[in-house]
């Protein structure tokens, strides 16, 4: 099957018309949308091939995100970055070949109504950016992309298993609303020097995300950072945070080796 954009015409009056037709979202009706979607020019067919991914659906969001951001990652690897950005893309997948997923990720914020959780769950409420991780099936794609270490052949999503234990809508917005957490060198070297002290014992919070990137933030304005490698910002992040945090760094370099052996 081919992967189905909107138009432009349609998202706009979706995104524009959005009271006149949010009844329609509180009470998840398919035959309104089917119908909807049914008039001339509002659905495109595009040439990306895409087989539908069996999405999971446990209550327990912190196991369903995570086995999501695989499922869509792997369906989609094939996006470039350029059609990954596109809210037409994310925002007619999520009306049409995935609406029964997003119906059941957005189910209490019908009931309660919640008008601008539906908003920019559906749509780019954030500025283009920040929506590309707070859109509830972008941020999935957009977490693989940047946490899938294809260095790593019998582990490649240890990382993103990584990222998405917990608080994985907070960690989204934090972590990925700096300008060079683009960079997946730079993604990568953080969340590797993260995991290590996780492994080392370290129980790893929002501040620990929070640090890391205000530390290269800072960096970032003495140096080219688009210009490190994976291992290089590892390294930079392991010193850093163990000067701030208080941690002996040799200790813990001592227990992943060991842990290695």
């Amino acid at each position: 099957m081919k992967l189905k954009f909107i138009s432009d015409e349609c998202l706009m009056d979706l995104r524009s018309n959005f009271d006149a037709y949010k009844s329609y979202y509180y009470n998840q009706d398919h035959l309104w949308f089917d119908e909807y979607f049914s008039s001339e020019g509002r659905v495109i067919d595009s040439n990306i091939s895409f087989e539908e991914p069996e999405m999971n659906r446990d209550e327990d969001f912190a196991i369903s995100d995570l086995e999501n951001v695989k499922v869509i990652y792997e369906s989609l690897k094939h996006l470039t970055v350029s059609q990954a950005t596109q809210e037409r893309l994310w925002a007619g997948l999520s009306h049409l070949q995935l609406r029964d997923f997003s119906f059941y990720r957005l189910k209490k914020d019908f009931e309660n109504e919640n008008d601008k959780r539906i908003n920019t769950s559906l749509f780019f409420k954030n500025g283009n950016k920040r929506s590309l991780f707070v859109h509830i099936l972008a941020r999935l794609w957009w977490v693989g992309y940047m946490t899938y270490d294809e260095s790593s052949e019998n582990e490649p999503y240890r990382l993103t298993e990584f990222f998405c234990e917990k608080d994985f809508s907070a960690r989204c917005v934090v972590f990925f609303s700096s300008n060079f957490t683009s960079n997946k060198n730079i993604t990568r070297g953080i969340l590797k020097s993260l995991l290590k002290l996780k492994e080392c014992g370290v129980s790893i919070k929002r501040d620990h995300f929070v640090q890391a990137t205000k530390y290269l933030n800072v960096v970032g304005g003495a140096m080219i950072l688009d210009m490190l490698n994976v291992d290089e910002v590892e390294e930079m992040i392991d010193k850093y945070l163990c000067r701030y945090f208080k941690l002996d760094r040799n200790e813990i370099v001592q227990e992943q080796t060991y842990g290695m052996n």
